[in-house]
């Protein structure tokens, strides 16, 4: 883990990088920002080797009432898909 930075104020956590090589898996965090009522999580990359999968997320937002979530980039070998944007707005919290 390159860095980590936690403040119990508004609980703000930038993590550089994290790798596990237990499950061969690489994750790139740039900014995590989490607040009582809003949280703003930008991912750099998420790359699974056991799965093949790469992930690109440009924003994650999520409140309480109302969630947001914009998907740049994911591909699937398996499936083989791509996601350009996805919006979910549901008062139970589900995407």
């Amino acid at each position: 883990m390159a860095e980590f930075k936690w403040q119990s104020s508004n609980g703000r956590v930038q993590m550089a990088e994290f790798k596990s090589q237990s499950s061969n898996r690489r994750v790139q965090i740039a900014e995590f920002k989490s607040q009582s009522s809003n949280r703003r999580v930008q991912i750099a990359e998420f790359k699974s080797q056991s799965s093949n999968r790469r992930v690109q997320i440009a924003e994650f937002k999520s409140q309480s009432s109302n969630r947001r979530v914009q998907i740049a980039e994911f591909k699937s070998q398996s499936l083989n898909r791509k996601i350009a944007e996805f919006k979910s707005q549901s008062l139970n919290g589900r995407v």
